[in-house]
């Protein structure tokens, strides 16, 4: 994540924060319930009841007649019958033949999962005692004692349907809960399309649940809180419950007020994060131009103090031998002088800027003796570079400025031409007065600036087409302070249109002046 955007994303989840809780506060909500009909239910109560009794005393029959045939009959064909009832899982039989007890198993699916032993209390030891259903074999003598005929088993989803169908036998058949109320709530499901009909029509609410927990059937639209009646049945293998809901209309509105203030609230964070983050964009910007800036300007120290220890250097040597030489080699320490003169008061003047301490100085001078000078100084690098000076100085009156700011701006637009539009060899400088103003223009011949960058040149730490001229060095502040210096004398510093190369234009107050010999120098 860029860092500027760390101050924008916290900014922006407290503003969905604020606009989710205000939306939650302005919500207004009306209900309005209407009862369920109980006599409806009362009747589907009834029907349901009557119709799981039925199928109780159908499946316990089913069991007896099981049992009933185990007395006589063969274990193939109860093994079919046993296959045949949904649910039966074992079948035991225990029979006293004189006084030997014989049993008989059955178990339909023999790859279901492992069963509990069922034996009698004097019969063999079943593996798991814990785990096994005994029966005691006291029945077998004694049936008036017994008349319990379902019994738990150890195992959750088993049930024992224990019967004597005659003296001295005993059957006792393991039933699956779950296969049971597989098979009937499929019944259920489609006998129930009847007694719902009422129901359904008039729209009521309600859910059946079977004795697992499982939905039997879910009727009626959307549901709200819990169940307005709970009708349980108890049937053979456990309980069923009838549900039913009363009617509920929720309405919902917004306090306005509560939701503008929201959304208020929500919008300032989110513009102050925006804020916060152009801020802390803009500051890591500038910190980078300014690192950038201290090492431009740690160079641009550099190579004038290198040169100028050079030069220094060869015009000693010969000094005495070659006075021609020596001379050049001044000349050229001069120029590096003047150079570093330029940049240190570049960079002073941004400092000052940066302090608001930057104060002009208007005095009575002539611009173009200024503006001599400042050809003068440049004249020799930019015959160096091959560039050709045309000028047209046609501001010859003594006017009231700042000298000293004149020459700076001169300075850094001729140092401009000379670092990045060389290759056009050819400068134009030409001034005049014009209703009180002076104005300058300074054209070239070189590549031109880019469209998109017509404003950004004007941009502290920004170099003169740094896309394109990589090798050409600045601090970047030239055309910066040229600018900011204009305006503070009440003029500007633009870029005007141009066919071939720039053409900047400076336009500033220019008031007459009687004498610029009277007038003190600037100090």
């Amino acid at each position: 994540m860029r860092p500027a955007l760390v101050s924008l994303v916290p900014m922006l989840a407290a503003a969905v924060l604020v606009m989710v809780g205000g939306e939650r506060v302005a919500r207004r909500e009306t209900e309005t319930r209407t009862p369920a009909d109980r006599s409806r239910l009362l009747d589907l109560d009834a029907a349901f009841r009557a119709e799981l009794a039925r199928l109780d005393e159908l499946y316990a029959t089913h069991l007896e007649h099981l049992a009933k045939a185990s007395v006589s009959g063969k274990p193939d064909e109860l093994r079919v019958q046993a296959e045949g009832l949904q649910g039966v899982r074992l079948l035991r039989v225990f029979r006293k033949d004189g006084k030997e007890i014989k049993d008989l198993r059955i178990q339909p699916d023999l790859n279901g999962p492992r069963l509990p032993e069922v034996e009698l209390s004097n019969g063999r030891r079943p593996l798991d005692p814990n785990q096994a259903l005994i029966m005691d074999a006291v029945f077998l003598e004694y049936p008036d004692y017994w008349d319990e005929k379902w019994l738990p088993t150890y195992h959750p989803d088993l049930m024992a349907y224990r019967r004597l169908p005659e003296p001295g036998v005993m059957v006792v058949i393991l039933v699956s809960r779950s296969q049971f109320h597989e098979r009937t709530a499929s019944y259920l499901s489609h006998w129930l399309e009847t007694p719902l009909t009422p129901m359904r029509e008039a729209g009521e609410r309600l859910l059946i649940e079977g004795p697992d927990g499982s939905t039997l059937v879910s009727l009626g639209p959307e549901r709200h809180g819990p169940a307005a009646s709970i009708i349980p049945i108890r049937s053979l293998f456990g309980n069923w419950q009838i549900r039913s809901w009363d009617g509920l209309e929720v309405a919902r509105t917004h306090d306005s007020a509560a939701l503008i203030l929201a959304s208020t609230l929500a919008v300032i964070l989110l513009a102050s994060g925006v804020v916060l983050m152009l801020q802390q964009k803009n500051a890591l910007k500038l910190a980078a131009e300014r690192v950038s800036f201290v090492n431009r300007v740690s160079h641009e120290f550099g190579a004038p103090l290198t040169n100028l220890s050079l030069n220094l250097d060869l015009a000693a040597e010969v000094l005495t031998s070659r006075p021609s030489e020596a001379q050049r080699r001044l000349g050229l320490v001069a120029e590096e002088i003047g150079r570093l003169s330029r940049l240190v008061a570049n960079v002073l003047t941004f400092s000052r800027r940066e302090r608001d301490s930057l104060e002009l100085k208007p005095a009575a001078c002539i611009p173009d003796q200024i503006l001599q000078q400042v050809v003068e100084s440049f004249r020799p690098a930019l015959e160096r570079r091959g560039i050709r000076i045309e000028s047209e100085l046609a501001a010859a009156q003594a006017v009231r400025l700042d000298p000293d700011a004149l020459s700076q701006i001169t300075g850094n637009l001729l140092s401009n031409v000379e670092k990045y539009a060389a290759g056009g060899n050819w400068l134009g400088l030409a001034s005049r007065i014009e209703d009180g103003f002076l104005i300058l223009e300074v054209s070239d011949r070189g590549d031109g600036i880019p469209a998109s960058h017509r404003q950004r040149v004007f941009t502290p730490f920004e170099r003169v087409l740094q896309a394109t001229n990589e090798g050409a060095s600045g601090t970047g502040l030239g055309l910066s302070i040229g600018r900011d210096l204009a305006r503070r004398m009440g003029g500007e510093l633009e870029l005007l249109d141009s066919d071939v190369g720039a053409r900047f234009q400076l336009r500033i107050p220019a008031p007459p002046a009687a004498d610029p010999i009277s007038e003190p120098e600037a100090s």
